[in-house]
């Protein structure tokens, strides 16, 4: 759905959600593992200094890429900016009331009355003010900060499997501590750029018109608007849009060809970006407690209704999915790479026929008949 009066094309440009982890944040550690910059046993608090002295200190580079750190689903910072006098009682509320008519998830309803606090965001940008969120809408720079710390002081769970959001957040901090560059530099000089990804950016309406971008989604929440070349995400939205586990946006074309690099064994029309070894390492390694692979997402073998993919996909496969709808899936086997974007969160998120349907795998079922 475009929401535009035209046929959608192969240009268009999607907001590809987690898949960015597997397309962004797990290149670039694949590129600096490739430098020897660190070891998968190393601690994710050698390279971020605030987590030092906290219950994060022991948490490993392999833990977060198995996501067995033991942080919860999300950290919820972004709601920080809500004014806490703009609504009575709970913020949140599972079944619709006169108190609480905002829909904004399947069944969680908030009050009409939310305002976001002052001090965090302005309509207008300034020095203080310089991450955009929305057209009209942006965040005090030392939001990032107030994010880190929130993450800081969640106290971990145990160290099970638990598909975590924060586990890629700290790895882009990490990658941006030992690269010396904001990810999306990284990622543009060492990858992107070279290989010839025109379609490809974090924060797109700085390169892209709004009519070359699908719509993401309509925000009754926090923003308020049709977020349209801006990230779906509120976790990568409150970080200014360049975020570890979201803020991607691309083309199947692209995605295909990032893809194809690693099925190659790093290599993308003759010129070399990662090593056949580190490539080797990381699509292949599947943690001892889950199905996942070192960032990668894997089929389920011993449980295939439970799997992200097609039940015909081999044990080999890896890949990810994202929550706006995407999946990119590679398999080493037969050569193969699959890549399906839609936008199915606009202009909601909870009439979900992608799911429900399991379109995205039998398409891949599909593909294996």
């Amino acid at each position: 759905t475009t929401g535009l009066d035209k046929r959608v094309s192969s240009t268009d440009i999607y907001d590809i959600a987690s898949l960015s982890k597997t397309s962004a944040t797990l290149l670039a550690v694949m590129k600096l593992y490739d430098e020897g910059l660190f070891q998968l046993s190393d601690k994710l608090s050698d390279y971020i200094p605030f987590l030092r002295g906290t219950d994060k200190e022991h948490v490993t580079i392999r833990d977060a890429l198995f996501h067995q750190t033991g942080f919860p689903a999300v950290v919820p910072y972004y709601q920080k900016v809500i004014d806490e006098k703009s609504y009575t009682g709970l913020l949140f509320s599972k079944r619709y009331s006169p108190k609480y008519p905002i829909r904004i998830a399947s069944t969680l309803y908030t009050q009409s009355t939310i305002r976001l606090k002052a001090e965090y965001v302005s309509k207008t940008p300034t020095d203080s003010y310089t991450m955009q969120i929305e057209d009209n809408l942006w965040l005090h720079k030392s939001f990032k900060e107030i994010a880190m710390q929130e993450i800081v002081n969640t106290p971990l769970r145990d160290k099970k499997y638990r598909y975590s959001c924060v586990n890629f957040i700290l790895l882009q901090q990490m990658a941006e501590q030992l690269s010396g560059m904001s990810l999306d530099k990284f990622l543009a000089l060492e990858f992107y750029e070279p290989m010839g990804l025109e379609h490809t950016a974090f924060q797109p309406l700085r390169y892209f018109s709004r009519e070359d971008i699908v719509p993401s989604t309509k925000d009754p929440f926090l923003r308020k608007t049709t977020v349209w070349g801006y990230v779906h995400d509120e976790s990568a939205a409150f970080l200014g849009g360049i975020s570890g586990n979201a803020g991607l946006f691309s083309t199947a074309h692209d995605i295909a060809r990032i893809h194809q690099m690693i099925l190659n064994g790093g290599v993308l029309d003759g010129r070399r970006y990662l090593s056949e070894e580190t490539c080797q390492l990381f699509t292949t390694e599947t943690s001892k407690i889950s199905h996942r692979g070192l960032g990668f997402n894997k089929p389920v073998t011993d449980n295939p209704k439970r799997s992200p993919c097609s039940e015909l996909a081999p044990a080999s496969v890896y890949g990810h999915t994202g929550f706006t709808g995407t999946c990119a899936w590679v398999d080493p086997e037969n050569k193969l790479v699959y890549v399906f974007l839609s936008n199915r969160v606009y202009p909601n998120e909870w009439v979900n026929k992608l799911s429900t349907l399991d379109i995205r795998e039998r398409i891949q079922t599909a593909i294996y008949q």
